[in-house]
């Protein structure tokens, strides 16, 4: 490979991997703010438990993905092209974040990507099932303990009511 390329190509993975990592920053509130709009009835602190155990996703899969996204570009922009992409500017970084966003929700890496889920543990990921029914498990013990406290408020309501009415 040409050197500036393979430099083209350092560039583009570092940058991309940067911000990546840069994103799994906001994960967690992220998930929080997912599961408070689907699941209104669950409390912060439930929500926050949950957001915890979510694992992030790994760091091969988005190599993988932002190698793909490289092989792509390469074959679709000149080296003068590439060179101006690759000045390091935060503008030119911002657009080659975008234009990954835009490779990832292509058609063709929506069904790369559904798939790669789907194989994880083959790519690294052993334990994910344990790790999805360990989440499972924490989420109903979440509920139960919403249950139960909405049953005890539902009680003490109740006397408060039959206490009244023998005043």
């Amino acid at each position: 490979m040409d050197p500036r390329l393979a430099m083209f190509s350092l560039h583009i993975h570092k940058v991309l991997y940067q911000r990546t990592l840069e994103a799994q920053d906001g994960r967690q509130e992220a998930i929080r703010e997912l599961i408070g709009a689907v699941r209104p009835d669950m409390n912060s602190q439930a929500a926050a438990c949950v957001a915890e155990v979510v694992p992030p996703l790994l760091p091969a899969l988005h190599r993988k993905w932002i190698g793909m996204f490289v092989e792509k570009l390469f074959e679709s922009a000149n080296p003068q092209q590439m060179e101006i992409l690759c000045d390091g500017s935060e503008e030119n970084n911002a657009a080659l974040a975008l234009a990954y966003v835009m490779f990832l929700e292509s058609e063709r890496m929506e069904k790369v990507i559904a798939d790669d889920l789907e194989h994880i543990e083959e790519l690294g990921g052993a334990g994910m099932a344990e790790v999805a029914a360990a989440l499972c498990a924490r989420l109903s013990r979440v509920e139960e303990s919403v249950l139960e406290a909405r049953q005890a408020k539902a009680r003490e309501y109740k006397e408060k009511l039959g206490s009244k009415a023998t005043h």
